[in-house]
């Protein structure tokens, strides 16, 4: 509050404070999550409310880690999020290019087409009966393939491309004999990395936190994400794979597991988003002024 210069009013004062403990409730989760996974499972039903590890203890993580199934889990989310990103980052950018293009012959009929699909869509059984139809059931491709473009991210990028490849540059590279591929990959897309890294963001945390597109398409449990794994262990509370025997005295553990296994869950979200952070207010700002 020392930083707080003397002509802020009541209201800004009011506005820090809201955010600071809107702050504390998305934070505190986080911190009771992770000393929860390192902690005592006694002591956590002793602490509901700890904040900091209590009977310091990597059992859980041992116990984790000790079985095939978090290693299944994490290699598929792996293939599903990599290969999965890769295609919608692709298929976005190719798509708002051209969309942003001005010349681009139905352009606006294109697009009334597609914002339409920000209101209404298919749904679930028409979705599944083409996944059906195209002989992709139980098949990684079923959860790579499917969803390939977001109408929002599509927007947001075509308005970058809008904002920031002014038609001035592109005549200057025709001048030079650049082809529109050429330039695409020369000029627009070095220029364009902050809504790259936004978009890859965004494709990337939905391939990883997604579950229900699995349980959908998927039989075969040896191609079920990490997800699927977390919400057996969380929902359905299926811990015996991992605990063994009840009689072997390791009961308690369930508990602290399920801690650790969102810790594993979430982990490798919080340490990709420091890296496209500086990109991330940049893009979407930028992405998201017009339309």
């Amino acid at each position: 509050m020392s930083r707080i210069s003397k002509k802020t009013n009541g209201t800004d004062v009011a506005i820090y404070v809201l955010l600071v403990l809107t702050a504390v409730l998305f934070i505190y989760p986080f911190l009771y999550i992770i000393s929860a996974s390192f902690s005592d499972p006694a002591q956590v039903i002793a602490n509901p409310m700890l904040i900091i590890p209590v009977g310091f203890t990597l059992g859980a993580y041992k116990l984790l880690l000790s079985t095939g199934t978090i290693w299944l889990g994490y290699y598929n989310s792996i293939i599903y999020t990599v290969c999965g990103t890769a295609l919608n980052v692709t298929v976005t950018l190719l798509a708002a290019y051209a969309l942003s293009r001005q010349e681009l012959t139905g352009r606006k009929v294109i697009m009334f087409f597609i914002v339409i699909t920000l209101f209404f869509n298919g749904g679930m059984i028409p979705t599944y009966l083409i996944v059906k139809s195209l002989g992709l059931l139980d098949t990684r491709l079923a959860l790579i393939v499917t969803g390939a473009v977001t109408t929002w991210n599509l927007l947001i990028t075509k308005t970058f491309f809008e904002m920031n490849i002014p038609q001035e540059l592109r005549d200057a590279a025709e001048v030079d004999g650049a082809t529109e591929f050429t330039f695409f990959q020369k000029v627009a897309l070095p220029l364009s990395k902050p809504i790259i890294a936004v978009i890859a963001l965004f494709y990337g945390s939905g391939h990883w936190n997604a579950y229900f597109n699995a349980l959908i398409y998927l039989r075969q449990r040896d191609l079920f994400p990490l997800q699927v794994y977390l919400r057996e262990i969380l929902i359905l509370d299926q811990n015996t794979d991992m605990m063994g025997d009840v009689s072997d005295g390791r009961v308690l553990v369930a508990l602290t597991l399920k801690f650790a296994v969102m810790v594993a869950a979430i982990a490798p979200l919080l340490l990709v988003f420091p890296f496209v952070q500086r990109f991330f207010v940049k893009g979407v700002l930028i992405g998201a002024l017009k339309e």
